[in-house]
């Protein structure tokens, strides 16, 4: 497949994926808290070199029996 975008050739890159969410159980539907963890997780990438966040898609298709997991997804490049 090609890339017909007038500007030349497409740039070499590799975008890189994730999903995190709270441990199973009790609170483990606490979004603000899951947010805090997402963010966490990025500054901990981020100790390994220039991360640049593509996207996050959030999830809570997930239930069990402490009620809905949600998680987010975190796409990223490396530089």
């Amino acid at each position: 497949m090609s890339v017909d975008d007038g500007g030349g050739s497409p740039r070499d890159s590799s975008c890189f994926y994730y999903s995190i969410g709270l441990p199973l159980g009790e609170g483990q539907d606490d979004v603000p808290a899951l947010l805090r963890h997402v963010a966490k997780s990025i500054e901990d990438l981020a100790e390994h070199g220039t991360v640049d966040v593509a996207g996050l898609m959030y999830s809570n298709d997930e239930v069990n029996e402490y009620g809905e997991w949600p998680c987010v997804t975190v796409f990223y490049t490396l530089d």
